[in-house]
């Protein structure tokens, strides 16, 4: 390589290099500097070159507080009054200044600005000068001349007539002094921006809107308004409506407007009109009648149609009286209005479609228990209810929660195939009776639950139980009319009925005594829906559990209490069977009766013997008998072989369990005495819960909903 050659390349790596070090030392530089004033910037006269954000940011809020410190003098008439800039909200654009300031020589791209950089080893940066912009709260001035207008201004009065104690009493108009507040507000904030300074402010004369004349002419008008009472007669004679001075006096408004020909106008609040018009509307015309529908002994639906009318018209009258006040003549005939129309017209009741008795079912119960006020009162609830077209009615949803507010009562319920009471139990009945109006009306079931034990006063397979919230009862209108539901009750009895149109078609059955009976009451024409049904023979029957033996302290070591007979479960398929025109549907549900079990309570030591011999096992429910345990504080001692009567079998129990008969029992022959009164022959054939004693005297209940394999649960009205 040539000498020259070696120089020129020596020559570019050097200026290489120089350029590399630039660059490198420009990047640290601006990393170092990046919240520093660089250039050269002036704000307010004040040299900000080097100056970090902070300081810059320091000498402007100074800056700032030492402009607001200007005062300004305001004079109104002679007097006057000192205010601050800052009283107005004084401030300067501090964040758009330091933004400016640290914007300058960064503009640009990269290489721009460090060419700009290398320039100011040799070069002096230009000069860049900023003002401050300052500004002020105008809505902080305009208070203020508020102020200044209620401190030293006179306002003008306005002229009026108001009754007081039913006469008019006027008020005449006078002059008054106004604060001059045209281009004060600019006058004040120009001070306010400009370092301080005066302003001149003064009060002007100012007439009223009214006039002395149109005061005197209002209160002659006031005079003749209530200068005597207005009457309206009734062509017929039978009732007059008058409007006395007072009542004038106290509803009269008056309205001013001095552009207008008169300038006073005098008004009636129409609300006395309404009100005394109201007082003898059922005197005079003929008002209209809206349309209603009535159910007879015979449940006959007979609608009583509507009639127009002819009212009072209150928007005439409330003229006339206004004309009659203002004049000498004051009295008048009282206008009607023709034809108004009622608000329930014969069409609107005629389009609900109730023309007569769908279906009807009733049930019965012996009178006087706790769960027939349940019974009565859920059916006052649903009593009237009138379900549209195409909608659901439900059942829990109608009524609601069962209250003791409501009225409703302590009645049995079956909680886990057990009687207890709660509040509302034994509606499943009404439940029943609803559910076979709905199935022999032949509206669509939504949603239903049957008992879960079978119980002969309802009608096998159809039948239904309720408990709130979670067991309801829902169907569907699916018909093209409304329904109607109607409910009736004796002390005996609770019927539910439907009223709607089923093309005359009318079904009416009950359920006594473990006996149905279904009557169609009239066949119907061609668009009549026929509803038919079968209930299939048991099936799949399954025996009942062992009995339940439990220990209640509240018995005698001979006594026997039977809670609970035993009952064999079985499944039945319900069809129903609906014809409408060439159209046939079928709907069928299995119904499965779980078993029930048979619960008898014994003497604690009683128990103890049952178990301890082998017997029957121990319950395995740890809560079973502590609710009648709970009643006895002290330990129970059981009678020992030692003492001299022990503890010994029951005779109620003696069939039951033979091997522990005592001794002397076994002379005479069990069979004479279970003659006498077995459990579970005579006795039971006498009242045989859930059966014949069912019939006689049940409590009710209703059964909650519980876990298990039940396929149809829900509240059951046993009558233990």
């Amino acid at each position: 390589m040539s000498r020259a050659a070696r120089s020129l390349l020596i020559a570019v790596a050097g200026l290489a290099a120089l350029i590399i070090v630039s660059v490198i030392a420009f990047v640290l530089w601006s990393r170092a500097n990046s919240q520093t004033i660089i250039g050269s910037v002036t704000v307010a006269g004040q040299d900000l070159t080097g100056w970090d954000r902070t300081a810059a940011e320091e000498f402007l809020t100074e800056l700032e507080s030492q402009q607001a410190e200007a005062t300004i003098q305001i004079f109104v008439n002679e007097q006057s009054m000192t205010a601050t800039a800052a009283e107005f909200g004084y401030r300067i654009n501090k964040q758009e200044l330091l933004d400016q300031a640290l914007w300058q020589e960064r503009d640009g791209g990269f290489v721009t600005r460090w060419r700009r950089w290398l320039r100011g080893f040799f070069d002096d940066p230009v000069p860049v000068e900023f003002q401050p912009q300052s500004s002020i709260d105008q809505t902080t001035v305009e208070n203020l001349l508020a102020q200044l207008d209620r401190q030293f201004g006179i306002p003008p009065i306005e002229g009026n007539v108001e009754f007081i104690n039913g006469q008019p009493v006027a008020t005449y108009p006078s002059p008054g002094w106004l604060l001059d507040s045209s281009n004060g507000s600019e006058r004040i904030a120009g001070a306010a921006l400009g370092g301080g300074g005066t302003v001149q402010l003064n009060t002007v004369f100012v007439e009223p809107r009214t006039e002395i004349g149109q005061i005197a002419d209002a209160l002659a008008m006031a005079h003749t308004w209530i200068s005597a009472p207005v009457v309206l007669h009734d062509p017929a004679g039978e009732a007059d409506l008058t409007f006395t001075s007072q009542e004038i006096a106290d509803a009269t408004l008056f309205q001013f407007d001095a552009s207008a020909t008169p300038p006073v106008t005098l008004n009636v609040d129409r609300r006395l009109v309404t009100r005394k018009v109201a007082e003898i509307s059922d005197q005079v015309g003929d008002p209209p009648v809206d349309a209603y529908y009535e159910i007879d002994e015979s449940d006959q639906v007979i609608i009583h149609p509507s009639r127009v009318g002819t009212v009072l018209d209150v928007a005439a009258i409330g003229d006339m009286l206004e004309q009659l006040a203002a004049g000498e003549v004051r009295e008048g005939t009282l206008p009607f209005v023709e034809g108004v129309q009622p608000q329930v017209t014969t069409e609107d009741i005629e389009d609900l479609g109730i023309r007569h008795l769908v279906s009807s079912y009733t049930t019965y119960h012996p009178c006087c228990a706790a769960r027939v006020t349940n019974i009565q009162l859920f059916a006052d609830k649903v009593n009237d209810a009138l379900v549209p077209p195409g909608e659901e009615f439900s059942l829990n949803g109608h009524v609601g929660r069962r209250t003791v507010a409501d009225g409703f009562v302590e009645a049995g319920t079956l909680v886990k195939g057990e009687l207890v009471d709660t509040i509302g139990g034994g509606v499943s009945q009404f439940a029943t009776t609803f559910y076979n109006a709905v199935f022999w009306g032949g509206y669509k079931d939504i949603t239903h639950k049957t008992h879960s034990f079978y119980f002969p006063r309802y009608p096998e397979g159809i039948e239904a139980t309720i408990n709130w919230p979670e067991v309801d009862l829902v169907f569907l209108n699916d018909s093209s009319n409304h329904v109607l539901i109607r409910t009736e009750y004796t002390g005996t009895s609770i019927t539910v009925k439907f009223f709607s149109d089923n093309g005359g078609r009318s079904i009416v059955g009950s359920w006594r005594d473990g006996r149905g009976r279904l009557e169609v009451v009239s066949e119907g024409g061609p668009n009549a829906r026929l509803v038919s049904a079968r209930v299939s023979d048991r099936s799949n029957q399954l025996e009942p559990p062992e009995t339940l033996y439990r220990p209640n302290p509240e018995l005698a070591l001979d006594e026997v209490d039977q809670l609970q007979t035993a009952e064999e479960g079985w499944t039945v398929r319900v069809t129903r069977t609906i014809q409408h025109g060439e159209e046939i549907t079928e709907h069928i549900r299995n119904v499965r009766y779980i078993p029930r079990q048979e619960i008898i309570e014994v003497h604690p030591c009683v128990m103890s013997l049952l178990t301890e011999s082998g017997a029957v096992a121990p319950a395995e429910d740890p809560e079973a008998g502590q609710q009648d345990s709970s009643a006895s504080e002290e330990p129970v001692v059981c009678p020992g072989p030692e003492d001299e009567e022990p503890t010994s079998l029951p005779e109620g129990l003696f069939e039951q369990f033979p091997d522990l008969v005592p001794e002397e029992s076994e002379q005479a022959p069990i069979e004479e005495e279970g003659q006498q009164a077995p459990i579970g022959e005579d006795e039971g054939e006498q009242a045989p819960l859930g059966e014949d004693d069912g019939e006689q005297a049940p409590t009710g209940g209703e059964e909650q909903p519980t876990p298990g394999p039940e396929e149809d649960t829900g509240s059951d009205d046993s009558g233990q």
